[in-house]
């Protein structure tokens, strides 16, 4: 591996992840030696897109690259990054993009370990624009911090030297940022379908309130009937979801939790 910058990068995974992280690289510069994927079809398609060369076994991933990133399902991380090892190869730099995996995931098998760890939601479906994500980075030694920086730097405009720590409050953090109103979302989604309206009039309504935020404390933010005590409304509502027991319980279980929030 090169002594000072990185320049070339193999990945780990064809998910959401890496499907967004790949080209983004490839489009900064860096060149993209491997893509590592069990599914062919997938680990073909990224690598065609990227011009890598695809792979199918970890002990075929190339020493070539400074820099391997994990982009893996969480649960994946330790046995793959043991696998690496026992295949003797990859002496670079190697960084998982995990919330929830430890650094110690990755340097408990490979002293030049590191977190990669991009704070977006990827999926198929959408493009976040990478420029924005913010990039959380962490390395076994200041050196390696400082590449994973730099690479993440040509990423996006905001990157952060974050411990293993405080990632894993970030990760469920964002549990209930996103995970947990994407859930809500859906509930809305089919009350608004038995109701025979179109969801996209809630739209401005979900913007407003994900933008509002931005400008101060969210709890100062909270309306609606339960922190109004509008218990008539919150009554009528309950008997509304009265078909949706677990709806209910959880409408019941918010509604408390706010009112107890502004006391």
């Amino acid at each position: 591996m090169a002594s000072d910058k990185i320049s070339s990068i193999s990945i780990a995974g064809a998910g959401n992840v890496a499907s967004h992280l790949a080209p983004a690289l490839l489009k900064a510069g860096f060149r993209i030696v491997n893509i590592f994927s069990r599914n062919p079809g997938k680990a073909g398609e990224l690598a065609t897109l990227t011009g890598a060369k695809p792979v199918y076994l970890v002990e075929d991933i190339d020493d070539e690259a400074d820099l391997l990133i994990l982009a893996l399902p969480d649960e994946a991380i330790p046995g793959f990054s043991l696998s690496l090892k026992n295949a003797g190869k990859f002496n670079g730099i190697v960084a998982h993009t995990s919330g929830s995996q430890s650094l110690g995931s990755i340097t408990r098998y490979h002293t030049q370990g590191g977190v990669f760890y991009p704070l977006q939601s990827f999926t198929r479906f959408s493009a976040p624009e990478i420029g924005k994500v913010p990039f959380c980075i962490e390395g076994a030694t200041q050196e390696i911090a400082a590449k994973l920086v730099d690479v993440a730097s040509s990423l996006s405009c905001d990157v952060r030297l974050i411990d293993t720590s405080q990632r894993a409050s970030i990760h469920l953090a964002a549990v209930f940022a996103c995970n947990f109103t994407n859930y809500l979302y859906s509930v809305s989604d089919c009350l608004m379908a038995e109701s025979g309206v179109e969801p996209d009039i809630l739209l401005p309504l979900i913007r407003e309130t994900a933008l509002r935020i931005s400008g101060g404390d969210a709890a100062a933010m909270q309306t609606g009937p339960a922190v109004r005590k509008d218990w008539s409304t919150i009554d009528m509502h309950l008997n509304m979801l009265r078909n949706h027991p677990e709806w209910k319980e959880i409408y019941k279980t918010m509604s408390e939790l706010i009112v107890k929030l502004k006391e």
